[in-house]
């Protein structure tokens, strides 16, 4: 693979010494709740391994991955003001690498837990019936499937890259991007690997909102109790989803408008979302710390544990009260 390296001197900008302290703030939090999920799932072997916590589980690792592995490479351009160390093509291969395998992993992971989760909720009898290693099957193949392709189809388009020639330039994110994304396995990256995922999380997503506010309304009776049961799963992929699209479907927009439209289509905005991309690893474990009530009361009986108060009956406090005046007034009489 050949590059073209180039170097000019950084411009100081308040803005990168923000996006570094809004990083490094929420970096700490993220890691200490993503322990904490972790080793809850680690001390409850059943709940992890149950079929509505597999795949977040899978999503969390990779998460703690992205936070612990691949931020600090952009906190550090950010915190060195814009300037890319150390500043060798080799170092931004692997970044560039890394961190599109992340995202594009977890997006996939994304889009199978929405679609797991809306045939887990709405037809749960189909993997009932399932016996023991089809049921295996169907839980893990997706995940293995999602986990690898990222990986792997970058080592074909940035790693050994033989379509193009990529130009680094050791003043930008990433160095600068790389030079597949103007050919058509661009195109190809950014419809299957960013947008296909983006859809596929939204549809499953509406789906399920519309099936459970008519079953919220319309059903009673048993089914309205499996629903009742499934509410958590629901409220949990909600709240992840919604995170994640508020972030991916503007950034998706975008790049299609630079596409079909203008190349400088939003480009004063392109910036803020592409940072907002980092803020996703970082609040999700605290987004599924609130979707994991049992862990929540767990973490509150830890820190702030209850005094059992000895309850008294009144009738007992009554007659040891008698029984104190009794003696208090032989006492008297006998000093009398």
């Amino acid at each position: 693979m050949s590059t073209n390296e180039t170097i000019s001197i950084p411009n100081y900008s308040l803005t990168y010494s923000i996006k570094f302290v809004v990083l490094i703030a929420l970096e700490i939090p993220s890691i200490l709740v993503s322990i904490l999920i972790l080793i809850y799932f680690g001390y409850n072997h059943t709940t992890r391994l149950n079929d509505q916590n597999r795949s977040i589980f899978v999503l969390l690792v990779i998460n703690f991955l992205q936070v612990i592995t691949d931020l600090p490479m952009p906190m550090s351009f950010f915190h060195l003001n814009g300037i890319v160390q150390p500043a060798t093509s080799t170092y931004c291969t692997w970044w560039t690498w890394y961190e599109f395998s992340l995202n594009t992993t977890n997006g996939f992971l994304m889009a199978w837990i929405s679609m797991e989760r809306y045939i887990l909720i709405f037809h749960h009898n189909f993997i009932r019936n399932l016996n023991g290693w089809k049921r295996r099957i169907f839980h893990t193949i997706p995940l293995v499937i999602c986990s690898l392709w990222g990986p792997l189809y970058y080592l074909l388009a940035i790693i050994i890259s033989p379509m193009c020639t990529n130009t680094r330039d050791y003043n930008a994110l990433l160095c600068g991007l790389p030079c597949y994304l103007f050919t058509n396995w661009g195109t190809f990256d950014l419809f299957f690997d960013v947008i296909f995922p983006v859809l596929t999380i939204f549809i499953f997503n509406l789906i399920l909102f519309i099936r459970a506010v008519y079953q919220s309304m319309m059903v009673v009776g048993r089914v309205h109790n499996n629903w009742q049961r499934h509410r958590k799963m629901a409220f949990q992929l909600g709240l992840i989803s919604f995170v994640y699209l508020a972030v991916w479907i503007p950034l998706s927009i975008i790049q299609l408008g630079e596409i079909y439209i203008d190349s400088n289509f939003l480009f004063e905005q392109l910036d803020t979302f592409n940072f907002l991309v980092y803020i996703v690893p970082l609040i999700l474990p605290m987004i599924c710390l609130m979707s994991m009530p049992e862990l929540i009361k767990k973490l509150k009986t830890f820190l702030f544990p209850q005094q059992h108060a000895i309850v008294v009956p009144i009738n007992a406090a009554v007659i040891h009260q008698t029984n104190l005046n009794r003696f208090s007034m032989t006492a008297r009489l006998a000093k009398f």
